[in-house]
């Protein structure tokens, strides 16, 4: 049986690493990667909540038309432990060497004699460990631009200081008392973002995958990883952070 490695359960355990994992929302890749975790009983560790303590299980079975997988108990055994039905779990395992992990929603709790399953729905996100570190470049100092953010529901929008980026993402600044802790791993809608070399500026979904403080007082820096990212877009970023990398270095001559 494969265990996850203990070095990657360390790094999956908090928030502030999201930004280096690549965000996959593929329904196949998704079902693909749950089916060959069951095929090869990869042991896999779950968190009730996202900085809580690891437990065992494993994938018992899939029913993909029912968009359904079965985890079996969690070990070890803990009185305490009292699953209920639209409960989150945070999975986390290790598939051909790279630690993924995925949020899952418990649909119902089986309990026959002294086990208990846990039907759970189907992820519509994993996130894969990056094998590289992310290519991320800061805005020069002189070069101020902004990028708008609304969450899905429609609220209000909130414009924030681009900060830096890479070919899979963006951070900007933003008060402090308009994003918070809770709204880690929600998505929310971008636009506005103007970028050197590229004609029209961009636009789409992005996951919230990191918040921490920033230099300015009362700001947090906010990091995000576009969804469904396209190889256009990916081009206008990698324009752009070369073009802010040649920028820096003429500052610093």
């Amino acid at each position: 049986m494969n265990q996850t490695n203990p070095q990657d359960q360390g790094r999956t355990g908090s928030h502030s690493d999201f930004e280096n994992y690549d965000l996959v929302s593929d329904a196949r890749r998704i079902a693909s990667a749950l089916a060959e975790i069951n095929s090869q009983l990869i042991l896999v560790s779950v968190r009730l909540d996202a900085d809580g303590p690891l437990y065992d299980s494993r994938i018992l079975r899939l029913d993909e038309a029912a968009q359904t997988l079965v985890l079996d108990k969690l070990a070890p055994l803990d009185e305490q432990i009292q699953l209920s039905t639209e409960q989150d779990l945070y999975v986390y395992a290790t598939l051909r060497g790279i630690a993924i992990r995925f949020t899952t929603t418990v649909k119902e709790v089986a309990t026959t004699g002294e086990t208990t399953h846990y039907a759970c729905a189907y992820p519509e996100q994993m996130l894969y460990l990056q094998r590289r570190d992310l290519f991320r470049v800061p805005l020069p100092r002189h070069d101020h631009r902004t990028v708008s953010i609304s969450d899905r529901d429609g609220g209000q929008e909130i414009v924030g200081k681009l900060q830096d980026l890479s070919i899979k993402g963006f951070c900007i600044e933003v008060e402090a008392s308009e994003v918070n802790q809770h709204q880690l791993g929600s998505s929310f809608y971008y636009h506005g973002m103007s970028l050197p070399e590229t004609r029209t500026a961009l636009a789409g979904e992005a996951l919230l995958v990191n918040l921490r403080a920033s230099t300015s007082p009362g700001y947090l820096s906010a990091g995000f990883a576009i969804i469904d990212l396209d190889p256009q877009t990916e081009r206008s970023l990698m324009r752009a952070a070369l073009y802010f990398q040649r920028e820096s270095r003429k500052m610093s001559k």
